[in-house]
């Protein structure tokens, strides 16, 4: 069977393949001139994992889960990196781990078992979401391919026997590992296979411009003094949780320190909020230099939806009641989605099967008091998937504050209940919401990459809303970003 490769990019990631110039892979050739030879320089002794051995100058690995080695070169600047491979057992992935600026990330071939490639991570998004996705790519045992990555300033570009599969603009800053893939040095390159036997018959880098001087490589993870600072912490490659001290105390972190530039409210649930529509957005309001104080309806612990992004319990501390905040005291206001987010949607008509979602009118009262006040300020309001919902059911001289303003919302379905009175139990999507009280609801995944929610963020006025939870950290950049104008 033939390799096959069904290209399904849409709108601007396919134009941006398009507008890079296309310079295919030549065949692998001794003569080329600038390739340095990895193969004989690695070390078996660098393996993060799996059983890797030198065979008359190729390396072979057994079929072990995420087996991968870490090689001795640390790129500077622009590079392009080869590899001729063979998979000789099993179905699932082989992977190139590259860094980029002061990220790092791997190009997957036939990965998660559906026969994809892509980059991954990007913004926290593996490739099944982050709109460098290829369908249909399935490696044929025993045939050898050759794959590469090209590293420039401004993007990443990854082929297959000269096939562009992937292409990303960026300068590395977004790019992240799965932990799978992780290796000691997060500055060098690598390959991997996962669960699948394989030979790498050649690995090549070739520097490019300048950084033919600086491409001396270290096969230990401290960099010397001209290589790039390391990540910093709360990159999207580890779980979700809000930059130190960390949310994993019996106690969680209450109100950020700092804030010169003021105070955001952040709104979550006592009960099933949704931890990564918390996190990320305030690890982005914190990192623009805002004071974050989180809010609910009762101060004191807050659980997250299971599997929502946390690390641990997750629990996180609410600051303050919302019966006992001052709108006067903050710049804006935002509320964090999950289900649990329902208990305070004020003139919702109907009731949820889970009772923690209906909340009190004590409790939906103090929710839309805020609201008002902080519209009648003129600062800015904002939710965050389901909790948009939240901003549906408000009211304002008798309305609801999103009634004709344009907004994003999850597809995903609401939390089940009665939802008017005399209907039967039901499930609609959270949209529903947004729909049954006026707004002008965007189409999903409408706005910038049309593969992924990534970017759904949408501005009407001083409303700000988010798709879901991949739209997550671009809402905290978002929302960030009105405050400092």
């Amino acid at each position: 069977m033939d390799f096959r490769c069904l290209m399904t990019k849409r709108g601007a990631g396919l134009l941006a393949s398009l507008l890079l110039p296309v310079v295919l892979s030549a065949p692998l050739s001794a003569a080329e001139e600038g390739w340095i030879d990895l193969a004989a320089k690695a070390d078996p002794a660098q393996a993060a994992a799996g059983e890797w051995r030198k065979v008359d100058g190729e390396w072979t690995t057994s079929a072990v889960a995420a087996a991968r080695l870490q090689l001795p070169y640390t790129p500077q600047g622009e590079y392009d990196f080869r590899v001729q491979f063979t998979r000789t057992s099993g179905q699932h992935s082989i992977a190139l781990i590259f860094p980029h600026g002061t990220g790092q990330a791997t190009f997957e071939l036939d990965a998660w078992g559906q026969h994809l490639a892509g980059l991954q991570r990007i913004a926290g998004e593996d490739l099944r979401q982050n709109g460098t996705q290829t369908e249909g790519c399935t490696l044929e045992n025993g045939k050898t391919y050759t794959a590469v990555v090209e590293v420039r300033h401004d993007h990443v570009r990854a082929l297959l026997d000269g096939k562009v599969l992937a292409t990303h603009r960026s300068d590395g800053s977004d790019l992240s590992m799965l932990p799978l893939w992780r290796i000691e040095n997060t500055h060098a390159l690598g390959i991997g296979s996962y669960a699948a036997a394989a030979t790498f018959h050649r690995i090549e880098v070739r520097p490019l411009g300048n950084a033919t001087q600086l491409a001396a490589a270290s096969s230990n993870s401290t960099p010397s003094s001209s290589t790039p600072m390391p990540r910093p912490s709360t990159t999207a490659s580890r779980p979700v949780r809000p930059s130190a001290p960390t949310t994993t105390t019996p106690a969680g972190r209450g109100a950020s320190p700092g804030g010169g530039k003021g105070s955001v409210l952040l709104v979550i649930a006592n009960t099933d909020f949704f931890y990564r529509e918390y996190a990320e957005p305030r690890q982005e309001l914190e990192r623009a230099g805002f004071r974050v104080v989180v809010g609910a309806g009762r101060k004191g612990a807050c659980t997250p939806h299971n599997g929502s992004g946390q690390t641990g319990s997750g629990v996180v501390q609410a600051d303050i009641a919302l019966a006992d905040v001052d709108a006067a005291d903050y710049r804006a206001i935002m509320f964090s989605g999950g289900w649990g987010s329902s208990m305070y949607q004020f003139a919702f008509p109907g009731e949820y099967i889970n009772r923690a979602y209906n909340g009190d009118r004590q409790t939906k009262a103090a929710a839309n008091r805020l609201i008002n006040e902080f519209i009648a300020q003129d600062k800015i309001v904002g939710a965050l998937c389901h909790g948009v919902s939240v901003l549906a059911w408000a009211r304002v001289d008798g309305k609801s504050p999103i009634a004709g303003k344009n907004v994003v919302a999850p597809t995903r379905d609401g939390p089940a209940g009665v939802y008017s009175p005399g209907a039967g139990r039901t499930q609609p999507s959270s949209r529903w919401n947004e729909e049954a009280n006026g707004a002008r609801l965007s189409p999903p995944q409408s706005i910038g990459n049309p593969r992924s929610s990534i970017d759904d963020v949408l501005v009407d006025g001083k409303i700000i809303t988010g798709e879901d939870d991949i739209a997550a950290r671009q809402f905290g950049v978002v929302l960030a970003r009105m405050l400092s104008e």
